[in-house]
């Protein structure tokens, strides 16, 4: 215990408290850091990952939709009623009979049509569409870009004019004759599927409620096809990468930052974007930030009262190692300090005197007939004799002189820079202020500069011995000349 004690308390309770914080405060911020990569990372790949998957399920719908109209073109009955694409020689009530079973393969598709090669509109399905027989610039856009590719072409996104459908698309696809060797011959019409984008939008719309994912689908060029209705317009930025062609993930939006991931639909120009609302995907690490701390708060408020249990208990060992150490070098009856005491403080002020090259005075008193005044009085009332001296003693002398109590009724004084005729005078004012009229002898030794602190004790020794033996009740000044006691002046 004396040994730990003796750390500074204030820097080990310091310590103690920094040591707990500084790791509990980096646990708590390795904790959020690696939760938000977490989530990071696995906001990233769903976002990726739904951004391809509805890249392939949408072209994987466009194509199935473009193989069901080219399997229509190219079916022989239908090639034979085309003649040489010329609406005056073509047999429509096949063609008619195509396209309404065309317009029944799909709840979304809102209308089917035959265009000759002047690009007139010669059959249409359902029945109910209005009469587009023999006009001939509502397909003039695929029917261009058909007869040029001599390929499927998919539009983008319109409102119908024909079935009043708000937004459709069309699928136009060229109704030739295949040669031998897999030739392709002269196109002699094109057939025309209109599909409502609304069925693309439901599979968007049952996506986004399933995984809080905004799933957009956009055309080549940048119309939405597909969007959830509630989400306002994407980002254009975002809408011009996603029609790089190539997937990636990025970051939009100030005021609601979002993560956007974006995949391209092969073979139709087209993109999907699948964006998330970044507070709903780091909701979960937000309440980390207020949990963690609250936590860790908690524990650095037992972390801090740890601190104070420490400081509390090293207080009291300081206090306990302290209150030791002054049992240890001080008297227990008189309060002056003992002769293990007096021997380190004299040999400190002998150091001191030889270093400032200052006067040193020793003085060895002695109560007189001390044990006839036990015999007489008892031993309770000598010790409170010399317990009252003591305290006598200790007000008539200056801070920096040392009094101890050297063994039984004799007493020690140092007195630092004072010469033995000064000492003198001091020790005159002790022996007046003794109580109970009680006398004391004394002798008093001037340090010479060289001798040592036996030997400067010895003379004073010599010197009180002197005073005894020459009546007590006297002050005698030794000489450093080596005289006897007896030959030393005294004073009465």
């Amino acid at each position: 215990m004396l040994g730990f004690s003796r750390l500074p308390r204030r820097p080990v309770v310091a310590l103690f408290v920094l040591v707990g914080l500084f790791p509990l405060a980096a646990l708590a911020y390795l904790a959020i850091s690696i939760a938000t990569d977490a989530v990071t990372r696995q906001t990233n790949q769903h976002l990726s990952l739904s951004a391809s998957v509805s890249a392939v399920y949408v072209g994987e719908q466009l194509q199935s939709l473009e193989g069901v109209v080219t399997s229509f073109a190219q079916r022989r009955d239908l090639l034979a009623a085309a003649g040489d694409g010329t609406a005056d020689r073509m047999d429509l009530p096949p063609i008619q009979s195509s396209l309404n079973q065309l317009w029944t393969i799909s709840p979304g598709v809102a209308g089917a049509f035959m265009v000759d090669t002047a690009g007139r509109v010669v059959a249409a399905a359902p029945a109910r569409v209005p009469d587009l027989v023999g006009q001939e610039d509502y397909f003039t856009e695929w029917y261009h870009a058909v007869k040029q590719s001599r390929a499927p072409y998919v539009s983008s996104v319109y409102t119908s004019s024909a079935t009043g459908a708000p937004e459709v698309i069309a699928i136009a696809v060229p109704v030739q004759r295949t040669a031998t060797g897999g030739a392709t011959e002269p196109i002699v019409g094109i057939l025309v599927l209109e599909y409502a984008s609304a069925s693309i939008e439901h599979y968007t719309e049952s996506l986004a409620g399933a995984q809080n994912v905004v799933v957009t689908v956009i055309d080549q060029y940048g119309t939405i096809v597909a969007r959830h209705a509630s989400e306002g317009p994407p980002d254009p930025a975002i809408v011009r990468a996603a029609l790089r062609g190539k997937p990636g993930l990025t970051r939009a939006g100030v005021t609601e930052p979002e993560l956007v991931a974006y995949a391209p639909i092969p073979a139709t120009g087209w993109a999907v974007t699948a964006e998330i609302d970044v507070a709903a995907a780091f909701a979960d690490v937000d309440r980390l930030w207020t949990t963690v701390p609250l936590l860790a708060g908690a524990l650095a408020l037992i972390l801090l009262a740890g601190g104070w249990l420490l400081n509390v208990v090293l207080r009291s060992w300081q206090r306990a190692e302290a209150e030791i150490r002054r049992l240890a070098m001080v008297d227990s009856l008189t309060g002056l300090w003992n002769r293990r005491s007096w021997d380190t403080l004299l040999d400190r002020e002998l150091v001191r005197a030889a270093r400032d090259r200052r006067p040193l005075s020793v003085v060895m008193l002695d109560l007189d007939h001390f044990k006839a005044y036990n015999d007489q009085h008892g031993h309770p009332a000598g010790d409170r004799l010399l317990a009252s001296a003591a305290e006598a003693w200790r007000g008539a002398i200056r801070a920096t002189d040392v009094l101890a109590r050297y063994g039984g009724e004799e007493f020690a004084l140092a007195l630092p820079d004072c010469s033995s005729a000064n000492a003198a005078v001091i020790v005159e004012r002790l022996r007046s202020s003794i109580p109970s009229g009680q006398t004391c002898s004394a002798g008093v030794a001037a340090w010479n500069g060289t001798e040592s602190a036996g030997d400067l004790l010895a003379r004073a020794d010599r010197a009180l011995y002197g005073a005894k033996r020459a009546g007590r009740n006297q002050v005698i000044l030794a000489s450093d000349d080596g005289a006897p006691p007896d030959r030393l002046a005294a004073t009465a």
